[in-house]
């Protein structure tokens, strides 16, 4: 209620890179003359000694043309507009109707030009006035030349990338405080006739978009000379190229892959025609390949490295430690071993491997990349309760059934036959795994297939079943999705991929009376003190039981709170579920 006389305040800020060396001075050997007769505006596109560059940070704020700003702080008053549209998660990878990384969150910023002395955005705007800033020595006002964008957009034509975070707050509540969401700018337009700007910023896994980021990079050295299905090395060229491959690893020329290790341009071939492909000759300039080879490794850590060193994502975005713990928890079982042959888009890879039983997602707020598994409830999480009487607003709560999502078989091929071949076609792989639902009500099979590079040309049956199983049991039932409208202060509570238990008069089992269930979130949106969201029914047919600690006491000797944590050897006599002591599982 103390909100509601509250001026709210939006501010959006660019972090753009800012040479942190002074012109001609140090490590700075930039000198005026014929060739530069202005200084550099401490820019990359205006910098004079490329190799002397020093990046840093300058951050730009903007904010509606209102009173109140924070002091202390230049904030230009030319922000016209924001709009967002929020991201969408694709649990497992299960939605048809998107990709398996779901929706990028999406943010326009609409500004206004205007003129402006430059004295914040140019470190040598005094020299532009008085001439030291130029060969000639003739001196000009900034303020008179061109317009705040259009000067930007001179000066920093490297956007895409980079830094956009849009503040929400009040006026009189200090930057620091403010609810911020972070993006990356990915377009940017203007200024036009009217002097119109709009800047569209994604979130940071934007970076991994197939247009955006490869794995593994293309190489970019051809074979010096012909050679044959036995020879033991080869040579690149042109002429140092080899220094873009790793000192060991492997490589693929045609549709063999080697392993290698290399000195300069050449390299030893250690062994010809591994995993599954053939040894054959290979011609003159034909292209040298380095492979990413991934063997054994955690999903976690494959997606990572991933984001990190091929889609440029900052790794402190990543909080490697809670992953890991989530992998070991839930996927300890599923190793990743592949051959990538040649560059492919990020998403793309990561998106294959999502349909193992995991997914990713940008939190905005809180400015970190999460990882979470297929799975049910930790036994000491709790959902959130949502509920008509307490939280959804009335006349907005919809329901429809994901007839699309149903599985009643799951098809996993895997054990690839041939790396360089295409990794969605049944022909590739020598391995099927096919989970069945035990009975199928529906009276009709619904279909789901999944193409696995990911263990190798070997295969891997246990894991294969046992993700095929756990994607069964979630969606063996058609699942429900609810879209609602919430009061704000339910904001911390609903976020992307929580679970809500919902009860409302529209959820009902056959007698009519209401019936409570839980829902995970795949889509939320703040707009007008409102919360818009969208979930998904979360729910698990077959009952999961966790490995007790090591002297945990026998089950008549165990608490209430041990009892629901973990999983007990017992008779059909002690085998009990009136007391609600939960979970219990009979072997």
């Amino acid at each position: 209620m103390s909100n509601l006389s509250r001026e709210p305040l939006t501010i959006v800020e660019l972090d753009l890179p800012l040479c942190t060396l002074v012109y001609g001075v140090g490590a700075c050997t930039a000198a005026l003359g014929t060739g530069y007769p202005n200084k550099c505006f401490n820019t990359l596109k205006t910098c004079q000694v490329l190799a002397a560059y020093n990046a840093g940070t300058q951050t730009l704020r903007f904010a509606y043309n209102q009173s109140g700003l924070p002091k202390g702080q230049t904030i230009f008053p030319a922000l016209q507009g924001v709009t967002t549209r929020p991201a969408e998660i694709n649990l497992s990878g299960i939605d048809p109707r998107t990709t398996a990384l779901g929706k990028r969150a999406r943010v326009t910023v609409n500004l206004q030009d205007f003129t402006y002395h430059d004295t914040l955005t140019d470190p040598y705007q005094a020299g532009r006035v008085d001439g030291s800033a130029q060969f000639s020595g003739v001196g000009y006002s900034p303020t008179d030349r061109g317009t705040f964008f259009g000067k930007l957009i001179a000066r920093q034509p490297y956007y895409v990338g980079k830094a956009l975070r849009v503040k929400y707050g009040y006026v009189g509540e200090a930057l620091a405080d403010m609810r911020t969401a972070s993006y990356v700018i990915s377009e940017w337009s203007g200024p036009d006739a009217d002097g119109k700007v709009t800047i569209v910023a994604k979130d940071i896994l934007d970076l991994a978009d197939n247009a955006k980021s490869i794995a593994p990079a293309p190489s970019r050295g051809k074979l010096l000379a012909a050679i044959s299905d036995t020879a033991t090395s080869l040579t690149v060229t042109p002429a140092t190229v080899g220094d873009e491959y790793a000192a060991a690893g492997r490589l693929n020329v045609g549709r063999e892959v080697m392993t290698y290790t290399r000195a300069g341009d050449v390299f030893t071939i250690t062994a010809r025609g591994v995993d599954g492909s053939d040894a054959t000759s290979h011609s003159i300039n034909d292209t040298v390949q380095q492979s990413l080879r991934y063997n054994l490794e955690r999903s976690c850590d494959v997606i990572r490295d991933l984001l990190v060193n091929y889609a440029g994502v900052d790794p402190a975005f990543i909080d490697l430690p809670t992953w890991q713990a989530e992998n070991d928890r839930w996927l300890a079982s599923v190793k990743l071993t592949a051959t990538i042959t040649k560059p492919e888009g990020v998403a793309l890879l990561i998106g294959e491997i999502s349909q193992h039983g995991f997914f990713v997602w940008w939190d905005e707020i809180a400015q970190q990349i999460r990882f979470r598994a297929n799975r049910p409830l930790e036994p000491a999480d709790a959902p959130y309760p949502v509920s008509d009487a307490a939280n959804l607003i009335t006349g907005k709560t919809q329901i429809t059934m994901g007839e699309d999502q149903r599985i009643s078989a799951m098809y996993f091929w895997h054990g690839v036959i041939d790396p360089t071949e295409g990794a969605n076609q049944s022909r590739n792989y020598k391995k099927l795994v096919i989970a069945t639902v035990d009975e199928n009500p529906y009276g009709q099979e619904a279909i789901k297939t999944i193409y696995s590079r990911w263990f190798g040309e070997t295969g891997d049956d246990a894991a294969a079943a046992s993700i095929a199983k756990r994607l069964l049991n979630r969606y063996s039932i058609t699942p429900k999705i609810i879209s609602g409208v919430l009061d704000v202060k339910d904001r911390t509570q609903v976020q992307l991929g929580g679970v809500l238990e919902m009860t409302t008069y529209l959820l009902q089992d056959a007698t009519g009376a209401t019936l409570p269930e839980q829902l995970q979130v795949n889509y939320v949106e703040e707009k007008d003190n409102r919360i818009t969201f969208r979930a998904e029914s979360y729910t698990f047919t077959n009952r999961y039981g966790l490995v007790t600690e090591s002297g945990r006491p026998d089950y008549g000797a165990s608490t209430v709170a041990q009892r629901r944590v973990g999983t007990y050897l017992v008779d059909a006599t002690t085998l009990r579920f009136a007391n609600g002591d939960l979970p219990y599982v009979l072997f």
